[in-house]
């Protein structure tokens, strides 16, 4: 069968499953939001993004790397090295917490002992989640990710949902429902790809020279590549912190709200295309490299027609379309979403071609863009009056975000028209 009909099935495979998801979450956010107050979906979210920077950042690119990589023996390498930097990341992540809650600090009200705990569990199921992504898809094994989303989808909303109305609506029964999502995207993708021998084989336990090799071998990843992908979650976590020290931890609830909303369908059609168009880039720049430049602008338009019809009801109605699906209580999170859903319609473009960095392995242009763009959005929040209310943080944060995308879809255009570093 031909390479494009394969493109075609993954795609579908891909776009499908993240609609499946879609349909869940929409399902169940109504329920959410009336179950849970805002504060513990702020408490959640920064939670949540902590342990992602760290999982990112960790793992020093290695699953990028091994994403990246067609070679057999060197695909086992890149997965010995991940999973050994997921055990020593996890231990280091234990020893800072338990130093914390047995050292002489006060934690803040919001930051109980329970989610402290909680955090080298997020650490653990995060990084475990990228590596065994990046291990599918190194393989093109598309429909082991996609029944993955769904499980993960199905998981943690229910499970939320359940401690939710049962036990207690705190974001302690958010991150646990988040947690074992994550862990039965694992326990599917491992299954479904066919991936147990990989596993089994694999030696956990960390070998100092082992590791230091591969990081020196792949330290474009490690580094240039690994620092770049960690800034835009550093800019997610900085903004969440400035809102909630500005405007209080319930203001980052309806930011995040809103950000999680219109980034559904970034989720479902670019997020979810991403890997496919990613592995068809590789096969371009590797065999036909002639045919990168217009595959990449063919892609980008694609993805940025999509993205202005799915935002443009979100632009007009977003007051009503939250106060109607989550209650009135929610009109503000829709004010937001209104404001950000302009930028999102290049996030959708940003999201698909942000790859071509990596495929062409232009680590260095890629972490100088994301410096900029990054720097910016964040210097811009910083200098808010104290005084400034959440619509008008919202309008300057959208601008903020315009200019990062143009300035990131430059660079990635940019990188296409470049020949590959071997």
């Amino acid at each position: 069968m031909s390479r494009l009909f394969h493109f075609k099935r993954d795609m579908l495979q891909s776009i499908g499953s993240s609609g499946v998801g879609l349909l869940i979450t929409l399902l169940t956010t109504p329920i959410m939001t009336r179950i849970y107050p805002a504060d513990a979906y702020g408490i959640n979210a920064m939670m949540m993004t902590v342990a992602t920077l760290i999982a990112g950042v960790g793992l020093l690119g290695l699953p990028v790397a091994l994403a990246r990589e067609q070679k057999g023996l060197e695909q086992a390498r890149l997965l010995h090295a991940s999973a050994q930097m997921s055990m020593v990341l996890v231990a280091l992540c234990l020893l800072v917490t338990l130093t914390v809650l047995m050292g002489p600090f006060n934690l803040p009200d919001e930051l109980t002992t329970l989610f402290a705990l909680m955090l080298p569990l997020l650490v653990l199921v995060h990084c475990a989640q990228r590596v065994v992504d990046s291990l599918v898809i190194a393989k093109g094994r598309f429909q082991a990710q996609a029944m993955a989303r769904i499980g993960n989808a199905v998981t943690t909303r229910g499970l939320a949902l359940a401690l939710g109305w049962l036990v207690n609506p705190v974001a302690a029964s958010m991150l646990a429902g988040d947690g074992v999502g994550k862990i039965t995207h694992v326990a599917i993708a491992l299954k479904v790809g066919q991936l147990g021998a990989n596993c089994r084989a694999l030696c956990w336990w960390p070998n100092p020279k082992f590791l230091v090799k591969t990081i020196r071998a792949y330290r474009d990843f490690a580094l240039q590549s690994n620092l770049a992908s960690a800034l835009p979650l550093l800019g997610v976590l900085s903004i969440q912190m400035i809102l909630g020290a500005g405007l209080g931890v319930e203001a980052v609830g309806y930011f995040v709200l809103a950000q999680s909303i219109i980034t559904l369908p970034v989720t479902v059609v670019a997020l979810a295309s991403a890997p496919v168009v990613f592995h068809r880039f590789v096969r371009a720049a590797d065999d036909t490299p002639e045919t990168l430049q217009r595959l990449a602008l063919m892609a980008l338009l694609g993805y940025l027609a999509v993205g202005f019809v799915l935002m443009v009801p979100f632009i007009l109605f977003g007051p009503a379309i939250f106060s109607f699906a989550f209650g009135d209580q929610w009109y503000p999170a829709g004010m937001a979403a209104a404001a950000l859903a302009v930028p999102q319609i290049l996030n959708f473009g940003l999201t698909g071609v942000l790859s071509l960095f990596r495929v062409m392995r232009k680590m260095n242009a890629w972490l100088g863009f994301e410096i900029a763009g990054t720097s910016i959005v964040i210097f811009g929040m910083l200098i808010l009056p104290k005084q400034t209310d959440l619509m008008t943080a919202m309008i300057v944060l959208a601008s903020l975000k315009f200019g990062y995308n143009i300035l990131m879809l430059a660079g990635c255009l940019w990188a296409s028209k470049q020949t590959l570093e071997r």
